[in-house]
């Protein structure tokens, strides 16, 4: 679970150890992650926290790396890491567009690609990638955040991708 720390990561996370799963928690702050962590525990399922940054491939790697150490193996990624942010298109800066492509879009690719990966190796998998509706794929987009939609309408096309594998 990418982005677990609160909202709909944090939903996701407990609910899915409700039905039993194993969850693994990253958030670019560790710390930030352990309540969630801790909620799922008490709950008595499994769970643990990593500090992994999606959208640097090293970290995706080496996160993904002990999560097979720790568990055996990867079978569900519900990819949630992302943020927002609000400006008129005419003033974003190139650093605020690559941030947002990089952390929204980028960050799933990467951590999409090493789940498929993974998952192709055990023959089954899930990956679930989480866009908005403000991707622009019904129609609708957020004013003032064309950065963010793009990014999001972004993943809907990546998610196609799935039958190339």
């Amino acid at each position: 679970m990418t982005g677990g720390r609160r909202g709909m990561g944090r939903a996701h996370a407990v609910a899915l150890a409700a039905q039993g799963a194993h969850v693994v928690v990253t958030d670019v702050d560790s710390s930030a992650c352990q309540p969630v962590v801790d909620e799922i525990r008490l709950s008595g399922s499994r769970a643990s926290c990593f500090k992994m940054d999606v959208s640097d491939k090293r970290e995706v790697d080496r996160v993904f790396d002990e999560v097979i150490k720790e568990y055996g193996k990867i079978d569900i990624l519900v990819n949630n890491a992302g943020i927002f942010a609000s400006k008129p298109a005419l003033d974003i800066s190139e650093d605020e567009w690559e941030k947002m492509i990089h952390i929204n879009l980028r960050g799933q690719f990467l951590c999409a690609q090493r789940a498929a990966k993974e998952m192709a190796k055990n023959k089954w998998g899930r990956i679930i990638n989480i866009s908005s509706i403000a991707s622009g794929g019904v129609g609708v987009g957020f004013a003032g955040a064309a950065h963010y939609t793009a990014s999001k309408g972004g993943i809907i096309g990546m998610t196609c991708f799935s039958p190339s594998l």
